[in-house]
């Protein structure tokens, strides 16, 4: 219901143009799976490895083509991408005084600073021309997403969908089996797609041993919604049936 409202014109726009998205195309058993398990830019712990390789069983026990598959761009480039075009936005709410003040910071950076602060400032002041190219790298990465899904072919990407079940309110870092990782790891696998256009969702796949829920994500081509949201519903029950 909520996915035709957000592509129905309101009446008001007075909008000849209608997205008509298509439903799946084939059945989960003869749906075509790439399952992106880890990355070690941003490695999950034990517990979402196994509600991955769980998932991946249930998908090829109902007849699907399951297949691992290396990652279809770099994981720290995208990321370095999707964190510059966001921040590129940020400064929008931000008053005349405060927007001097941070290019005045950016500019007194060393050029060898690379550290989170100075990227986050960097990205904060780029100019117009600076936010051009990634936009055009932006643009690059969508090609690559979609000669992955047209060339193999695939239906759908599964990912982890976060490196661990959710994490104590207030912490700022994680642990990935025993290792601490940044705090931004938890959004890591989800930001993969968010700058590309391409649709995703998270649906549970089990609990962890503290009995926290453990999710993965799907990813599709672009306009394949309803397919991941069948897929979804079917896995959704799977999990259900098992706890």
């Amino acid at each position: 219901m909520l996915l035709d409202a957000l592509t129905t014109p309101a009446p008001a726009e007075n909008n000849p143009w209608a997205v008509t998205l298509p439903g799946p195309r084939r059945p989960l058993g003869q749906l075509r799976v790439a399952v992106w398990a880890g990355d070690a830019n941003c490695p999950v712990d034990r517990d979402t490895a196994e509600a991955l390789a769980a998932v991946e069983e249930a998908l090829a026990s109902a007849g699907a083509s399951v297949r691992r598959t290396a990652g279809p761009v770099g994981f720290a480039d995208s990321l370095r991408l999707f964190e510059q075009l966001l921040h590129a936005t940020a400064t929008a709410t931000t008053d005349d005084d405060a927007g001097a003040a941070e290019l005045a910071a950016a500019r007194a950076l060393d050029e060898d600073d690379v550290s989170p602060r100075a990227a986050l400032l960097r990205h904060r002041t780029q100019t117009h021309r600076v936010w051009l190219r990634a936009n055009e790298e932006r643009l690059q990465l969508r090609r690559t997403w979609h000669r992955f899904f047209a060339d193999a072919p695939y239906d759908v990407l599964i990912t982890p969908a976060a490196p661990t079940a959710a994490i104590p309110a207030g912490t700022r870092s994680l642990m990935v089996d025993g290792v601490e990782r940044s705090f931004f790891d938890q959004t890591g696998w989800a930001n993969l797609t968010s700058h590309i256009g391409l649709p995703s969702l998270v649906v549970p796949a089990g609990r962890n041993m503290d009995g926290l829920p453990v999710g993965v994500q799907l990813v599709g081509p672009e306009y394949a919604d309803r397919t991941l949201l069948a897929m979804a519903e079917e896995l959704a029950r799977s999990t259900e049936r098992q706890t």
